[in-house]
């Protein structure tokens, strides 16, 4: 029987600057980025649902075609009329630095928990063998709503589904530190898998190492932790072991935007085909060095095709 996740959150269009006048735009969100790679990675058949909301627009059509064609299942994709997805846009300096502005304040993914509630979506979630969410998809919510996602992942995961979170910490989104502190604390607690990056727990939990991020984590009863740290090793935590695996060198880094969400992807495309977490890692860490020589969240199919002619999960099973 074929395996399911459902992945919640945000996809926004994305404006890329190619030239000083001219944007290219497509569509990503860190879980989404985390999506299509997981789908595009998969060696046995998964079936990946995207849990959102878009509006009625031109805009919001084209967004769920894109997600179609990825693969990705859109059953779970709300409709409402009175917002639209949100908007970023990177622009890059001279020397190659990027920087965003985001454009999200009335995103229609604001309203996922709301309409999924109103159409008893619960039922066609139930079941899932993974359910994924960020940290970003907790503060884009409104309180009520994110106490409505807190206990219907409370009752998915006492039915049998692993829960997997990545905090991806944005302060710009969460009123203050305490707030942000609190939810993704409840998040870990529900937590069967987190995947963290050291830089987060920095900022919002004052970690100096991945081994403290580990010790955090694992005292909120999390079983398995990996833990990014750019360009330096991964810590991983599993079974009651530690384990570290070296990052993918890359030659040269064009854009870091997906990183972690292709990391997510590819890590939990290979757990799904029944991978070890350290040979899981190492498929990751490889996805992700691959993704950061390219333009954009997503990779062109074109390009992606090269690398998985290369590179699978089963091949770093040793």
């Amino acid at each position: 029987m074929n395996k399911r996740i459902v992945i919640m959150g945000e996809c926004m269009v994305e404006l890329f600057q190619l030239v000083e006048t001219v944007y290219h735009k497509a569509f990503a969100g860190d879980v989404f980025n985390t999506a299509v790679y997981l789908k595009r990675c998969c060696e046995l058949p998964v079936q990946v649902q995207f849990f959102t909301a878009v509006g009625t627009d031109l805009i919001s059509d084209k967004l769920v075609r894109a997600v179609e064609r990825e693969q990705v299942d859109t059953r779970l994709i709300f409709r409402t009329k009175t917002a639209r997805p949100g908007l970023y846009m990177i622009n890059t300096d001279a020397f190659g630095e990027r920087s965003f502005v985001y454009w999200r304040d009335t995103s229609a993914a604001k309203q996922m928990m709301q309409l999924a509630l109103q159409q008893q979506a619960e039922q066609q979630i139930s079941g899932t063998d993974m359910f994924f969410f960020s940290g970003i998809s907790l503060a884009i919510l409104a309180k009520p709503d994110r106490e409505a996602l807190y206990q219907m992942i409370t009752r998915l995961k006492a039915a049998g589904s692993q829960i997997i979170f990545d905090p991806n910490y944005r302060a710009a989104l969460w009123e203050n530190d305490s707030e942000a502190q609190q939810a993704l604390t409840r998040a870990y607690q529900l937590t069967d898998i987190a995947l963290p990056g050291l830089e987060d727990h920095k900022k919002l939990f004052g970690a100096s190492n991945t081994e403290q991020v580990v010790a955090h984590l694992t005292e909120l009863g999390v079983a398995e932790i990996i833990v990014k740290n750019g360009e330096n090793p991964i810590c991983g935590y599993y079974q009651g072991q530690t384990f570290s695996v070296a990052a993918h060198p890359v030659k040269k880094v064009i854009d870091t935007t997906a990183a972690g969400d292709a990391f997510n992807g590819g890590y939990l495309a290979a757990r799904l085909g029944g991978s070890l977490p350290q040979h899981a890692v190492k498929f990751a860490a490889r996805l992700a060095g691959f993704v950061v020589e390219h333009t954009g969240a997503i990779v062109s199919k074109d390009n992606f095709s090269g690398f998985w002619a290369r590179h699978r999960p089963s091949q770093f099973q040793k």
